[in-house]
């Protein structure tokens, strides 16, 4: 069955648990990365550096199991079409740990002698890797930017369009994955996203399929900020909505955490066919954050759509004019062929 026709039933059928992958063949490596010295390279942007400039084909990069920690990543502009490939999702790990800071750090980064040692794009934000490069792709790797609760400190930045990561954790506390830019289009299948505080968040076009979106208590799963004049934000699809016990910040364990808080413009942010946590709080949006129009205006489009578990009941949301329900038709408008389309028909289901 191909994968297009295999998460359109998925969609129709309105299962809400994250469904075994499709199984695809493994991909032929171009470019091998091994921390033992049994690769190409022993560091990751050495192999990104040594991509062809402008590929337009899948430039497929390997990363042998092991804890990749030492570097700050950047794929960029000229480096299209990269794939980066884990031998195993839980063993091979991209790590880093800046963080944004006000007091004590190099040009508001800290720690200060690791951040010192970054420069350019790499360095715009916290981000363990940041995107640039159209065409990306991210399959069965972690990455993670391990700094904590003490600011923002993104595991992505995408600045690119048409990325897509499938069988992937990105795990962080505040700010975990960074959608940048208004109108690129990215797109997660069978992911895991971790984080506490406005962790998936910007103005991009992103479609979630069939991932698991686990909250540590007392902050807020979405900040959006989509554009005016965007038809689609964030939507999710066949996820899990779970909550995470152990954070590492004292009083979230026991709080509950809601679905988002909007940051700026017009934010649009759709929920189809989830599970959602008893610990999903009851408003769903409970804070405008500076944006005294949050609940007027009728271009904030916060939906839901035949959603399931304790925290999916929309009596208790909170009373905004954006806040409601999809209709059957409208709800037909939100699969991944019709959100992530642009103006070249892009499927990733296809790719």
């Amino acid at each position: 069955m191909k994968k297009g026709v295999y998460w359109l039933l998925l969609w129709l059928t309105g299962a809400c648990h994250p469904l075994e992958p499709v199984v695809a063949q493994k991909p032929t490596p171009d470019i091998r990365v091994a921390l033992d010295g049994t690769g190409d390279y022993t560091r990751i942007q050495e192999a990104i550096n040594a991509v062809p400039a402008n590929s337009m084909e899948p430039v497929v990069i390997w990363l042998k199991r092991g804890v990749y920690d030492t570097e700050k990543l950047i794929v960029p502009a000229d480096k299209t079409n990269i794939r980066l490939v884990g031998e195993s999702r839980d063993e091979t790990i991209i790590s880093y740990h800046i963080y944004n800071c006000q007091e004590g750090g190099y040009n508001g980064f800290c720690p200060a002698a690791d951040a010192v040692n970054w420069t350019g794009d790499v360095i715009r934000t916290s981000a363990t890797l940041t995107i640039l490069g159209n065409g990306f792709q991210a399959e069965n790797l972690t990455i993670r930017n391990t700094a904590g609760p003490l600011g923002q400190a993104q595991a992505v930045t995408v600045r690119a369009d048409k990325v897509v990561f499938r069988q992937c954790t990105l795990s962080s506390y505040q700010d975990t994955a960074y959608f940048w830019s208004e109108g690129n289009r990215t797109y997660l299948e069978n992911c895991l996203i971790i984080g506490r505080t406005d962790y998936i968040y910007g103005g991009g076009i992103v479609f979630f399929q069939g991932c698991e979106i686990r909250s540590w208590g007392k902050g807020w799963i979405t900040a959006p900020a989509t554009g005016q004049n965007q038809r689609y934000g964030f939507v999710f699809n066949a996820c899990k909505i779970s909550y995470a016990t152990g954070s590492p910040r004292a009083g979230d364990d026991g709080a509950l955490f809601a679905l988002g808080r909007p940051w700026h413009n017009y934010p649009k942010v759709a929920w189809l066919n989830c599970e959602m946590s008893e610990m999903v709080n009851p408003l769903g949006w409970p804070d405008k954050w500076r944006m005294p129009y949050a609940d007027t205006s009728p271009d904030l489009h916060l939906y839901e759509y035949r959603n399931t578990g304790p925290g999916s009941a929309m009596e208790g949301r909170a009373n905004w004019v954006g806040i409601r329900s999809l209709t059957d038709a409208e709800a037909r408008e939100y699969t991944v062929q019709k959100v992530l389309a642009g103006n070249d028909a892009w499927d990733p289901t296809q790719d």
